[in-house]
């Protein structure tokens, strides 16, 4: 897995195409996005909607040595479940393997992205690692969606990042999306916790931009993978 690769950030501003660049806004960094298939892209629905506010949005993948941004040119808003599909052509991205087992109690999950990511001129990838503290439903948004409670606490920029675990043979899946920080409370007493959505809400969710369903999608695209890789 390239990291840099697979974790892409979430920018604002306006793109100028002749002179091929693509001017921030602000010097900070919205969000983390990643790849679902082929110019298709996902972030949280509070990252994209925030970014939009600011100008023109783009996704940048920031390997070293070779940055390459491009503006989002369609998106879906998923609010009842804070996800964002984005349509962002052009822009190569590693695509890693999804899976839909639910994760039990303690199971260690990681998280990459850009939270304060920005001191220009320099970027910041960086790396976040927990476990599982349970899996619920996400009361807090309006469809309910599965989700898990993560003993890290995810720093503004992490959100809409992919929630990564290993297989037993060390490679890397996509288990879920990282949403937000969380503050449990009772009778004063606080624990401060992360939120991710479960990524097998995805299979629940019919698309505009897919024209179809994005399970379809899903399978489709293993099916690519399997092509390419053979």
């Amino acid at each position: 897995m390239n990291a840099h690769a697979v974790n892409l950030a979430v920018l604002a501003g306006h793109g100028n195409v002749e002179k091929k660049v693509f001017d921030l806004s602000y010097g900070v960094f919205h969000g983390t996005a990643f790849c679902l298939a082929p110019d298709l892209f996902l972030t949280a629905a509070h990252v994209f909607k925030d970014a939009k506010g600011d100008g023109e949005v783009a996704l940048a993948r920031l390997t070293p040595g070779n940055f390459h941004a491009q503006t989002v040119k369609d998106f879906e808003i998923f609010d009842d479940i804070d996800l964002s599909l984005l349509d962002c052509p052009n822009l190569s991205a590693e695509i890693l393997p999804f899976s839909f087992t639910p994760l039990n109690f303690l199971v260690d999950v990681f998280a990459m992205g850009f939270p304060f990511g920005f001191e220009p001129p320099f970027y910041h990838l960086r790396a976040f690692k927990g476990h599982v503290v349970t899996r619920r439903e996400l009361t807090s948004l309006r469809g309910v969606p599965p989700g898990y409670e993560l003993s890290f606490v995810p720093p503004p920029g992490l959100s809409g990042a992919p929630l990564l675990t290993l297989l037993p043979d060390g490679s890397p899946v996509v288990t879920g999306m990282v949403l937000q920080h969380h503050t449990a409370e009772y009778r004063e007493r606080r624990m401060e916790l992360g939120l991710a959505l479960d990524i097998e809400e995805l299979l629940t969710l019919e698309s505009r931009i897919v024209g179809g369903s994005i399970a379809e999608c899903l399978f489709n695209r293993q099916r690519l993978v399997r092509n390419r890789k053979a």
